[in-house]
């Protein structure tokens, strides 16, 4: 036995030495053809082995690589698929007698691999791949039995270390090109089963978008392989990233975490995930941090991130203390299998403003992604917070306002549109409910149906200038008015929906019970209809635009019912120089590419009439007493009338041609006066011609009739020329009264002739020594002639110049002409 036991020993020894003997006896290098050409006949790639082939047996079988490439597929860019500087692979000999792998640290250096898709999709490794799946198909029927014992009892590896590493990544189909530069990695010795130390660095490259980024990576890392099972634990990595083409300037990441991969379950697990996050841009930066626990299930393409928190602080010199707190929590679920995705207890923070809500997402991998789910933001002070974040608010009058904002909403959307259902949104003291859609982002088109219960808009308003504003020269209203109107931006206005409103205030006009419906769709604009409650009346009214063609047309169809004048002037304007009850109508087109053209084209007709009111400011009845007193060198008492001239009626319609409003048919009719008018005005040049007849008529005591007495009867004309901003009344009471003199001394010169000679004969010599002039009608025998006559008559009787001889002072008719006119100049 002891003889046989040397004898095997021996025959080992022999055995050995012979191995150990080949490399002295081989040379690899002479094998190189012969391992290109099996290479090139396997994959059609050519092999090159530039640097030389070392091979050793014992104690390790050793393989020492040199430079060496392979060459890339045929159209492709790279000239190499792939090449290597330096390979060193080492396994124990004897161990393997026992199925047992021990393999020294495995060394590559300098690696290039050049990855590429070409235009039509085909990459450079796809033939390779194809060998390999023949080959699989091959050795198909020499499958291992289940009851087979394993191929090896155990291995372990030194450890890897990779140098210098470079990967190319280019997909012209996509115009992306990307590159893995520097890579260096290196590990502890690996064992199944039992933890080991990696660490790796690599730089990435992006051509498009421009930028860089170095990253570092340190873990302890459970690789087994027998049960599918890894384990990253104590992972560490760091990235900071910055490029031209992005939208920061710089970006620091630094992640912690535990990760475990069940890949026999293909269960994925990232506990105790802390994000550590920098990005900057100019001189503002974010900082925060981001945790959470992430759970992925491969199989059921199901993914979770539970507690998810972001805690972080915004940096920026205009914040006040240079900084502002910015928090969001929620769990994400995420489904790739069904494409749907959901975010609960959604928690956005800032400052003081809180946003709440659920989210649900659908079709999250496809073209046409959706989503809905809804969104609370609680009570909060705008203002406060624009203050705090430095942002400048616009100059509003009420600096009160913006303290109570809220926001409460259902939401859906996809890709191209965004609705928002049961909305309720609370601004102050007021509050906007009701639906909002947007479509179309590129193009927006808007649907809505709001109602809002009540806003004072002069709040929200700049305030009022300290200074009252001077108008703008001739020269810059013309320019204003010849400015181009805004066709293409009309033309882009694409909205449809209805908005009411419980109550108004703007500009100091309070309505209630508003409704404005808008149709908009490429430049055609249809708001109807237009309804309100205002100051005891309505409004009613429709309007249309028409932007589709070079210039612009519109049309107004307006009417207001029962309106107390009065209030409404006094809330427009703070002056209410009219009282009564109105009503009004106006429909009216025009057309032109600026204001001026409207203008000058604008055509239609309307018609207005107040009754049972005042002209405040001026009282009529008490001028033309002071008039006649003056004439007749008489001095009245102190009058402590009020300056209004009460009426019934006044009342009025008029034509639109081409720009000129005509009208024929004001009449003011009032206890005591009766006045009628024409004449017109053209919009374009602001000029004025019109003409005013003024009668006596009564005798009333309240508005000084009694005095007036004499008077009744005569008309008194009233020129008014000038422009709208500078309208310039002018008015002949001297000579009306110098007529009815003469009149009244005809007559009684007349009456003397008649006693004498007889009623004939003294008739006859009286009309032909005194003349035919009749006295002046009294206004009740034919108003409709007389009102027609008005700018005729007003022509023909025009006051003198304004200017008096110079070194002489006013005459007393010249001072009653100016009185009469700043009477006048209040009313007009």
């Amino acid at each position: 036995m002891r003889t046989l036991i040397k004898v095997i020993v021996g025959l080992v020894i022999l055995l050995i030495v012979a191995i150990a003997a080949i490399p002295f006896f081989v040379d690899p290098n002479d094998y190189k053809d012969e391992i290109a050409s099996q290479v090139e006949k396997a994959t059609g790639r050519q092999l090159v082995i530039q640097g030389d082939i070392e091979l050793s047996v014992f104690p390790w079988l050793a393989l020492q690589l040199g430079q060496m490439s392979l060459s890339n597929a045929e159209g492709f860019e790279a000239d190499n698929f792939a090449q290597v500087n330096a390979a060193d692979i080492r396994i124990k000999l004897l161990p393997l007698l026992k199925k047992e792998i021990e393999m020294d640290t495995i060394v590559l250096d300098g690696l290039v691999l050049n990855l590429e898709t070409d235009k039509n999709g085909k990459t450079n490794w796809q033939d390779l791949s194809q060998s390999g799946e023949v080959t699989a198909e091959t050795n198909a029927a020499d499958e291992i039995p289940d009851d087979a014992p394993p191929a090896l009892a155990a291995i372990s590896i030194a450890g890897v270390q990779l140098t210098d590493a470079n990967i190319m990544w280019s997909d012209a189909s996509k115009g992306e090109n990307y590159q893995l530069r520097n890579l260096n990695l290196e590990t502890d010795p690996l064992v199944p089963g039992q933890p080991t130390a990696l660490s790796m660095k690599f730089d990435i490259i992006s051509a498009k978008p421009a930028a860089k980024a170095y990253v570092t990576l340190d873990s302890d890392i459970i690789v087994d392989m027998e049960n599918e099972h890894y384990q990253l634990t104590d992972l560490n990595v760091t990235t900071l990233a910055e490029g031209s083409e992005l939208p920061f300037d710089q970006l620091n990441l630094a992640l912690n975490a535990d990760i475990s991969a069940e890949m026999a379950r293909q269960v994925i697990t990232i506990g105790d995930m802390n994000l550590e996050t920098m990005v900057s841009k100019d001189d503002q930066q974010f900082t925060g941090a981001l945790t959470g626990q992430v759970n992925a299930d491969l199989n059921a393409q199901n993914y979770t991130v539970t507690d998810l928190l972001l805690d972080g602080t915004i940096t920026a010199p205009d914040l006040p203390g240079g900084k502002a707190p910015v928090k969001l929590s929620a769990d994400v679920t995420s489904n790739l299998a069904s494409q749907t995705a959901s975010l609960t207890d959604l928690a956005v923070q800032v400052q003081e403003l809180v946003l709440n809500g659920q989210i649900k997402a659908e079709k999250i991998l496809s073209d046409t992604p959706a989503f809905n789910g809804n969104m609370q933001v609680n009570n909060f002070n705008l203002r406060q917070l624009a203050e705090d974040l430095k942002v400048d608010l616009p100059e509003m009058a009420d600096e009160s306002t913006l303290e109570n904002v809220a926001l409460k909403t259902q939401l859906s959307g996809s890709s191209n549109h965004i609705a928002l259902q049961e909305m309720t949104v609370v601004l102050d003291q007021s509050t906007l409910t009701g639906d909002f859609r947007l479509t179309n982002f590129a193009a927006p088109a808007y649907q809505f149906n709001l109602v809002l219960d009540k806003i004072d808009a002069d709040r929200y308003l700049p305030p009022p200038s300290e200074t009252e504003a001077e108008p703008a020269p001739p020269a810059s209203a013309a320019a204003g008015a010849a400015t181009e109107l805004p066709l293409d931006t009309l033309r882009q206005i694409n909205a449809k929906g209805s908005l009411k409103v419980g109550e108004l205030k703007i500009t100091g006009l309070t309505s209630k019970n508003i409704l404005v419906t808008i149709n908009a769709e490429n430049g055609l604009i249809k708001l109807t209809p237009l309804q309100a409650d205002l100051y005891e009346g309505q409004y009613q009214g429709n309007v249309t635009i028409d932007a589709r063609n070079t210039r612009l047309k519109f049309a107004v169809d307006e009417r207001l019912t029962g309106i107390q004048a009065g209030p409404l002037l006094k809330d427009i304007s703070g002056d209410d120089k009219i009282s009564g009850k109105a009503d009004a109508a106006v429909k009216l087109t025009g057309t032109g590419a600026n204001i001026d053209e409207i203008k000058k084209s604008l055509t239609g007709n309307g018609n207005f009439a107040f009754s049972d009111g005042a002209l405040k400011g001026i009282n009529i009845a008490g001028a033309i007493r002071q008039a006649k007193a003056v004439l007749q060198g008489q001095k009245l008492a102190d009058d402590n009338t009020p300056q209004t001239t009460d009426f019934s009626k006044l009342s009025g319609s008029f034509t639109a041609n081409e720009g000129i409003i005509q009208n024929d048919d004001l009449e003011l009719m009032s206890p005591l006066l009766r006045v009628q008018g024409k004449g017109k005005a053209n919009l374009s040049s602001e000029a004025i011609d019109y003409g005013l007849r003024v009668s006596i008529v009564g005798t009333a005591e309240g508005q000084g009739g009694k005095a007036l007495a004499d008077l009744k009867g005569v008309t008194i004309p009233v020129k008014i020329t000038g422009t709208f901003a500078s309208p310039k009344p002018s008015v002949d009471l001297a000579a009306v009264v110098k007529d009815q003199a003469e009149e009244k001394i005809k007559a009684k010169a007349e009456e003397k002739l008649k006693e004498k000679l007889g009623d004939e004969v003294g008739g006859l010599l009286g009309g032909a020594l005194l003349g035919n002039k009749k006295a002046a009608p009294e206004a009740d025998s034919e108003p409709e002639n007389q009102a027609n006559s008005a700018p005729e008559t007003a022509t023909s009787e025009a006051a003198p110049s304004d200017t008096p001889d110079q070194g002489s002072a006013p005459s007393a008719e010249e001072q009653l002409k100016e009185e009469v006119k700043d009477k006048l100049k209040k009313l007009f």
